[in-house]
């Protein structure tokens, strides 16, 4: 734990929680809770679900710190190209699932493939940016 990128890990938890208030929020809200078939009703005494998404994207910014130092993935681009490449082959892969498997709207994949792929490249970029290089002794 000693090596994790806290300054990155949290400029990309928050970034990451601001980014996905966005898109499911703002900018794909009607047409996600449509595909998802939910009404705002569903949504009354859910907030404990915010709190674990908070959790679930603290787990995938350690795994993706520790990836980024295991490759030695340095830089802006560089972070965003390999959380551009987790992002889409594994984020919107396993969302894609429930396209294939549970049958779910097109849409629906797009808008959470989407989202895996835009913000696994934000957190990359912010995770391997803000990286702090140690100083030559």
């Amino acid at each position: 734990m000693k090596s994790v990128n806290w300054i990155g890990l949290v400029a990309a938890l928050v970034a990451g929680q601001v980014f996905g208030a966005v898109w499911y929020g703002n900018l794909f809200s009607v047409a996600w809770a449509k595909a998802m078939d939910l009404t705002e009703a569903d949504f009354v005494g859910q907030e404990w679900r915010m709190a674990l998404g908070v959790l679930n994207m603290l787990l995938i910014l350690l795994a993706l710190d520790l990836a980024m130092r295991r490759l030695e993935t340095r830089g802006w681009l560089g972070g965003a190209k390999l959380g551009a490449f987790i992002g889409l082959f594994f984020g919107a892969t396993v969302s894609a699932l429930n396209y294939i498997y549970a049958a779910g709207p097109l849409v629906l994949l797009l808008i959470d493939g989407g989202y895996q792929v835009v913000s696994y490249t934000l957190l990359g970029a912010l995770l391997s940016g803000l990286r702090r290089t140690p100083k030559a002794e």
